[in-house]
């Protein structure tokens, strides 16, 4: 039976309100938004909703600044001669395919060449680790000098993994492809249109999953959190070695332990500073050589210092858990006030500090939220 955490994420509108709930596989790798549902497409309905930097409602369009709203997680090419990317719903002027019955209503096309693209860094791969990418891919459904001819590549890091060709009228069909990775810690999943001309393609419903041998308890925590990892094929009485892999590829050892006579290990360790998603884990038995995998899956939290303090105090903000490169909004709840725009470095940690402006007596709460992820944490504090 597949065991499923519960990923809060949070809508594009009011920072710190609106939130949908997903639920992601406890075996599979975290995407951010893999619907695209967590997008406020706000231009004037019947039409698909073109990438801009310099996002508006008007033609040709209209134009949205996807790449900077709230928990988008996915990262769109700027609008450019002959080809476009963005997000469109269910019968607009693009003529997507019907979405009756499909886990989505927002789905990302890819109209032109290669210059139509999105992509996202996903977290917690193991080097030599067995994943399949699974989305759903459909074309347009028009003909004339409008058509959905359009075949599309997934890509690891740019290096194309597996490709599609559509033909007009195509309907959302899931796909799948199994792939491996050289390298642990982070990489950058991308789908690319790579037919020039007005030929659309359309995806949504993406997800990773990963053939796991090793079982992490708990499955999903902070960065910091005690861990147990467990699995067996080792040498009875052999040292197992358990490595992590976080944000980069270069992996760092958080656990030993001795098999049992079974050959069963239970290293316990610590999750270390990882961004926000997953973080990859290894069982390497020092004298089999044997290798057991798995994933932990990794979320944001903060911690304040002091956490009693007057109005007009200095208060130090460190957050951890949060995607890399991130800006993340930081405000007090009571009353909503901001106080500091971080931005989180390659390990998803940031810190910064501010002075505590005139507030009731009593507990209020400071939050943090990512920008790009909607990944959200919080830490109480008394003001005296």
């Amino acid at each position: 039976m597949k065991r499923y955490l519960l990923v809060v994420a949070l809508a594009a509108t009011d920072l710190f309100t609106g939130w949908t709930l997903s639920i992601a596989s406890a075996d599979s790798l975290t995407v951010v938004n893999p619907n695209f549902a967590n997008v406020a497409v706000q231009c004037s309905p019947g039409y698909a909703y073109e990438s801009s930097l310099g996002g508006n409602c008007e033609s040709p369009g209209p134009q949205q600044a996807f790449n900077s709203s709230l928990g988008i997680g996915w990262t769109f090419a700027s609008i450019s001669s002959g080809s476009s990317t963005g997000l469109t719903n269910p019968n607009t002027n693009f003529e997507p395919p019907p979405f009756t019955g499909l886990p989505f209503s927002v789905a990302a096309f890819l109209q032109g060449d290669s210059a139509a693209a999105f992509g996202q860094t996903i977290t917690g791969f193991v080097p030599g680790g067995l994943y399949t990418v699974n989305f759903y891919l459909g074309s347009r459904y028009t003909y004339g000098g409008y058509n959905g001819n359009q075949t599309v590549a997934a890509t690891i890091d740019g290096q194309i993994v597996g490709t599609w060709a559509l033909t007009s009228n195509t309907p959302f069909t899931l796909r799948s492809l199994p792939f491996q990775v050289g390298t642990g810690g982070s990489h950058v999943l991308s789908f690319v249109g790579t037919v020039g001309g007005d030929e659309t393609a359309f995806v949504s419903g993406i997800s990773l999953e990963t053939v796991t041998t090793l079982t992490v308890t708990p499955s999903t925590g902070v960065p910091g959190i005690g861990l147990v990892a467990t699995a067996g094929g080792f040498t009875p009485f052999e040292t197992v070695n358990l490595i992590a892999f976080a944000g980069s590829p270069t992996p760092t050892t958080i656990g030993t332990a001795t098999a049992d006579a079974s050959g069963v290990a239970n290293v316990a360790g610590h999750l270390p500073q990882t961004p926000f998603g997953a973080c990859g884990l290894q069982a390497v038995g020092q004298s089999s050589g044997a290798v057991a995998s798995g994933i932990m899956s990794v979320r944001a939290r903060i911690s304040v210092s002091p956490n009693t303090l007057a109005p007009g105090d200095a208060i130090t903000v460190t957050g951890y858990g949060f995607a890399a490169g991130e800006v993340v909004i930081s405000e007090l709840a009571n009353p909503a006030t901001l106080v500091g725009k971080p931005t989180a470095g390659q390990n998803g940690s940031f810190s910064f500090y501010f002075l505590l402006p005139p507030s009731p007596a009593g507990t209020d709460e400071v939050l943090a939220q990512g920008q790009k992820t909607g990944a959200l944490a919080g830490a109480e504090i008394t003001v005296q």
